[in-house]
């Protein structure tokens, strides 16, 4: 008897986890691409001048 209300409990606390789960990787997923929004450049990169045959 016992442990058919352990065995329910299991079953129960499974799917409450799997679903749990479900829902919470795609809110992790969205928030993430959010935070990878594009940077604004405060000042402009300098390139380094590139040594040639007759510079």
């Amino acid at each position: 008897m016992i442990s058919i209300i352990f065995n329910t409990m299991n079953i129960y606390l499974f799917w409450i986890l799997f679903l749990a789960l479900w829902a919470i990787v795609p809110l992790m997923i969205i928030k993430g691409r959010v935070d990878e929004a594009p940077k604004i450049q405060t000042s402009p990169k300098v390139k380094a001048k590139k040594k040639g045959w007759f510079n």
